[in-house]
């Protein structure tokens, strides 16, 4: 087991021990995930960390930013033990990942964020004023207006003026020029660490009894928990390898639990009190759908990457726009179009649609999905939390009522084939 060495890192702990507990085969290769998260955590790793760019969210492409020659930190909240930090800083009822946010910033005697430059994308009201907080803070902070109507004419042209405007106040803060051989480089490292990992979740989709799901997250999450894309990629190739040997030499031992999908506010570690309570319930979690998971499928070929470095970064930041799947847009088509593919093409029984409180953006799309998997008789169940662990008893029984009527619908359809 873990030790604990604080408050947060002892959520962090508590969360990694629930998912050696929940994995029954042994996989090697999971371990420097786990290491991955835990180091994020200890109290002493973040004191000796000092970063130069912190990215807020995941609605930047983190490739302009690597191609400073650094290493991108992430904040995109989860901790319960950071929102505490928050307290004297914000209203009670700020959304759980910007008091998250907001907290790990000002935690006390931990990461010095004093010559940080703050990337800021702003995808909710919240952003706007964690933005308006930090800068008058006195903090370098680096604003970015998502434009929210893709279909306006003048927005892709927008978006690519400011990652020209952000890529070029990295290199000011960095002293790193940025050329084209680097903007290269980083597209080709930050493609390979995609398709690895959309291999890794390929070939463990469904495979529940072989890497649980709430694993399956966390190699997803060690992503932005990483100071190393390459040794990171390495890693998630040997787990995938293992885990495609394995599901050669064991039959699917998961199958009898209906399959879920969690859409809705991002589920972010070590918050996993919702992907764990669908384990317990019996359901298979087959994919956790938030506002990150189309960039997975932005691959920049080398054949592609060509002409000036200006060009480089607007072509990047073009596809980047049309992939985005956050909460920023009016309508999120991009997402939509996304779903309804998924709707058709895998085994989806339930939809888990998850809210946090006070993140409302998200329940603007909630009627339009009901309505796409109406057509295909696929049940939504819709439920609001925050990062507190009190509702967890009220959440369970509801959701065994899902899983319950999920289990039905599965009886149903035998009695209908035979």
């Amino acid at each position: 087991m873990i030790r604990k060495n604080d408050v947060y890192s002892g959520e962090y702990s508590d969360t990694l021990n629930s998912i050696m507990e929940q994995q029954e085969k042994y996989l090697p290769e999971l371990k420097y995930f786990l290491d991955s998260e835990y180091s994020w955590a200890n109290s002493k790793t973040r004191t000796m960390q000092k970063p130069a760019v912190v990215i807020l969210g995941t609605g930047v492409p983190e490739e302009l930013v690597m191609a400073a020659g650094i290493e991108p930190y992430w904040l995109i909240g989860g901790s319960l033990g950071s929102v505490a930090w928050s307290d004297d800083i914000v209203p009670r009822d700020t959304d759980p990942v910007s008091r998250s946010i907001l907290g790990y910033i000002h935690q006390p005697k931990g990461t010095d964020f004093s010559e940080s430059l703050f990337v800021i994308p702003l995808t909710s009201d919240s952003m706007r004023k964690i933005a308006y907080q930090l800068k008058s803070e006195g903090r370098k902070i680096c604003v970015v207006d998502i434009p929210p109507n893709r279909d306006d004419s003048r927005s892709v042209e927008k978006w690519q003026r400011q990652m020209l405007d952000m890529v070029e106040t990295i290199s000011a803060h960095t002293k790193r020029r940025i050329t084209k051989d680097s903007v290269i480089a980083a597209a080709l490292r930050v493609s390979g660490a995609r398709l690895a990992l959309t291999d890794f979740m390929n070939v463990s989709r469904e495979r529940s009894d072989i890497i649980s799901e709430t694993a399956r997250l966390l190699v997803q999450d060690s992503y932005y928990r990483n100071n190393n894309l390459y040794e990171w990629t390495y890693h998630v190739q040997m787990l995938t390898e293992n885990i495609r040997a394995m599901t050669k030499r064991y039959a699917n031992a998961g199958k009898n639990r209906p399959n879920v999908i969690i859409m809705g506010s991002p589920i972010v570690f070590p918050n996993y009190k919702i992907p764990t309570l669908v384990h317990d319930v019996g359901l298979t979690l087959i994919d956790a759908i938030d506002c990150s998971v189309l960039k997975n499928t932005l691959i920049h070929e080398k054949l592609y990457l060509n002409g000036s470095c200006e060009w480089m970064i607007k072509n990047i930041a073009q596809r980047w726009y049309a992939k985005d799947a956050s909460s920023a847009f009016v309508r999120n088509n991009a997402l939509f179009d996304h779903v309804s593919h998924l709707v058709k093409t895998r085994n989806i029984e339930g939809v888990v649609y998850h809210v946090l409180k006070g993140q409302i953006e998200y329940d603007f799309e909630l009627e339009r999905f009901e309505t796409l998997f109406a057509k295909y008789d696929i049940p939504v169940f819709r439920l609001e939390t925050d990062y507190q662990y009190q509702d967890i008893e009220q959440l369970r029984i509801r959701l065994e009522a899902f899983s319950e009527m999920l289990t039905q619908n599965r009886y149903k359809e035998v009695r209908k084939a035979k």
